[in-house]
């Protein structure tokens, strides 16, 4: 017969052989996503004159919905079908190093952190005759406001987008008197008064404007 600290000992072991199979049992519910694709943006750069650079974003997406930027990512490489028309870095800055003639160069982001490797295209517009602008978008897109809601001082905190991603952008408007800029670089802007006001954003894709009228 096992006395009453036997027991309690058996139990314990009993219980913590027990928390061990939960666990390992457990551990095999959470699986890692696996990569499904990469995107990158812009998805048809241009590059007009020589020496001209631009910012690629990588995008991976899972295979659970999930997204994550993969640009400088352990795993990302970055490749151009033409090195010496256009270079590409390890964080994805492409820069024209010849301008002969209008031509196309593919840009080919790599990721091999997941299940075998994955892979996403852009195509590069090489030459003076490339379309530069893109559309920009500006957010918030409110083109209204209430001084009676959002009184004098309220803050607005703008941002530029160019297919999908948030860009640089220099920041302005048409009438201070209703909205002024407390910092152009970063689009930090106030309510000043009533009235009509355009804001505008100029980014290296473009620029976009967006009309704004505060009430009473």
């Amino acid at each position: 017969m096992l006395n009453s600290k036997q027991k309690l000992g058996t139990a314990g072991a009993f219980g913590i052989a027990l928390l061990v199979a939960f666990v390992a049992g457990c551990n095999g519910f959470f699986v890692n996503p696996t990569l499904s694709s990469i995107a990158i943006t812009p998805s048809s750069p241009s590059l007009t004159v020589l020496n001209q650079t631009q910012q690629l974003t990588a995008t991976g997406t899972y295979n659970d919905g999930t997204t994550k930027n993969l640009t400088a990512a352990s795993g990302t490489t970055w490749s151009s079908s033409d090195p010496a028309a256009v270079s590409v870095g390890t964080s994805g800055l492409i820069k024209a190093l010849s301008i002969t003639a209008t031509s196309s160069v593919t840009i080919t982001v790599t990721n091999t952190s997941s299940n075998g490797a994955v892979s996403g295209t852009a195509s590069v517009c090489v030459g003076s005759s490339c379309t530069t602008t893109q559309t920009v978008t500006i957010s918030p897109s409110t083109t209204s406001y209430s001084l009676s809601t959002s009184p004098v001082g309220t803050a607005i905190d703008y941002t530029a987008t160019v297919s999908g991603s948030t860009v640089s952008a220099t920041w302005s408007s048409s009438n201070t008197g209703v909205i002024s800029f407390t910092n152009t670089s970063t689009g930090t802007a106030q309510i000043v008064g009533q009235g009509t006001t355009t804001i505008t954003a100029t980014t290296s894709s473009g620029t976009g404007t967006l009309t704004v009228t505060v009430g009473p």
